[in-house]
């Protein structure tokens, strides 16, 4: 991709604005109408440019609890050209400021999770999507491969056959995958895509990556969500006559200080190489209690790969990162992970 900030022909600004901070980035157009990525540019002024608000995770009410970094609002700024866009660069650009967003956070499971929900929006495109997502690729593909129950056949055979990826290229996996290569080293004549990530981990800490949970919905740490409403309720009224600001900061001062523990259970009858975690209990600690509750583990094979990996480490730091990830799962925990 062009890293150079001067400008082409006709400029195109993904702005990425969070609580914190702002974020452009910057693509062009070119008299032969191919758009291309340039990368993230500083002193930005969008004061003089034509505002288009962009997607940011397509459906945001799918989650119950996002860090304040991931709550973005993203436009797309640009002073003229826009009827050069064809449809698919037109929706590409409404939809890659979310993927943008989820490289800079390090939440590969975002990536994933964006590019699997519109294949067909960045398949169109996959040389820049390889280019913007190659620094989050190799723990994205892991989370997304095992820190979760996917149909990953057609990423095995690929995998296994060494094969280059086609055009229009709509698997999440061998997208991430192919992005991964350069991080990953895959040998596939002599290791299976566990043991190359064993590998991987063993070779490359310390890193940062975010992953899911499983067994989530057999423990008593879901509980806590209606207690939860059950204290805002009480408070709905008054706070509404004073714009929901107090709630709002309130709940995401609650959720941003749940206390996460992620151990090994080298104990664990079902499974040595367990990975549980548990999470402060909301209940409790609306009641003024301290104390955590199980909710949930990293799935087994994916626990099975860090284990073995790193055999010595028991404890791991992780915090809480989202709840929720689809309309069906808005209780789903994710984690990040620094190893």
């Amino acid at each position: 991709m062009n890293t150079n900030n001067t400008a082409i022909n006709d400029d195109f600004f993904v702005e990425i604005i969070t609580q914190g901070s702002t974020s452009v980035f910057k693509f062009t157009m070119s008299k032969t109408g191919v758009l291309d990525y340039h990368g993230e540019v500083e002193n930005f002024n969008d004061a003089d440019y034509q505002q288009i608000e962009a997607s940011s995770y397509f459906s945001p009410s799918w989650y119950t609890y996002l860090p304040a970094n991931l709550q973005a609002e993203i436009k797309i700024c640009f002073k003229c050209g826009a009827e050069k866009l064809d449809s698919a660069q037109y929706s590409f650009l409404l939809h890659i400021g979310a993927v943008l967003l989820a490289v800079k956070e390090r939440d590969g499971l975002l990536v994933a999770e964006l590019l699997n929900r519109r294949p067909t929006v960045f398949s169109q495109f996959l040389p820049m999507v390889l280019y913007i997502i190659k620094p989050v690729a190799a723990t994205a593909l892991f989370a997304w491969l095992f820190g979760r129950f996917n149909d990953n056949s057609g990423l095995q055979s690929f995998y296994t056959t060494g094969a280059g990826i086609d055009a229009g290229e709509t698997d999440t996996g061998i997208i991430l995958y192919t992005a991964a290569k350069d991080d990953l080293k895959p040998v596939p004549y002599k290791e299976s895509m566990e043991e190359m990530f064993i590998r991987f981990f063993k070779e490359e800490e310390p890193r940062e990556f975010t992953i899911g949970l499983v067994g989530s919905q057999c423990h008593n740490w879901n509980d806590g969500f209606y207690a939860i409403e059950k204290a805002i309720n009480h408070h709905v009224a008054k706070d509404f006559v004073e714009g929901f600001a107090a709630l709002r900061a309130a709940r995401q001062k609650f959720f941003d200080g749940l206390k996460v523990c992620m151990q090994a259970e080298p104990y664990n009858p079902h499974d040595s190489n367990a990975i549980g975690v548990s999470i402060e209990d909301m209940e409790a600690k609306i009641a003024g209690n301290g104390g955590k509750t199980k909710a949930g583990y990293i799935r087994a094979t994916g626990a099975a790969i860090l284990r073995k990996a790193l055999p010595g480490k028991l404890a791991y730091t992780a915090r809480l990162w989202r709840i929720g990830n689809s309309q069906e799962s808005k209780q789903g925990a994710v984690l990040k992970i620094r190893m």
